[in-house]
């Protein structure tokens, strides 16, 4: 595994329950790079349409298993990037925050929050949110 140290930033809100504002990274050998997860089964058919909380849920169950099957685990985690449609009423953000926390709970580093993106529409109609991960050992 990667040496991950937090980098606090006091002029900034405290976020470390969830996430760092920056992650030194040391002594790693690998970078793995996790294109955007939406709540989309093989065939694009979206899960969970209308609700951005349910598929923030899908998505961190199954970058859950995707790091697995990769070698990865949740504290190879150092960038997340989060976009989100503007059908995501701001009143589902707190929730989905809520996911991440407990996503990060058991995690001593958190990883570094990437941008949190608010875009008319994503590739696939019904698609409310969507997440990139970046993993390094």
């Amino acid at each position: 595994m990667a040496n991950k140290e937090p980098v606090d930033n006091p002029r900034a809100p405290d976020l470390s329950s969830y996430f760092n504002w920056g992650v030194k990274l040391t002594n790693f050998q690998e970078l793995f790079l996790i294109a955007g997860h939406s709540a989309q089964d093989r065939n694009e058919e979206i899960l969970y349409p209308g609700d951005p909380v349910a598929q923030t849920r899908y998505i961190l169950d199954d970058v859950t298993r995707y790091l697995e099957d990769n070698g990865y685990d949740r504290d190879d985690i150092i960038r997340v990037e989060f976009t989100v449609t503007k059908d995501v009423p701001r009143s589902s953000y707190e929730e989905i925050f809520d996911l991440f926390r407990e996503f990060f709970a058991s995690v001593e580093v958190k990883p570094a929050a990437g941008t949190f993106r608010v875009v008319d529409a994503l590739v696939i109609p019904g698609m409310m949110v969507e997440y990139e991960f970046w993993a390094a050992r």
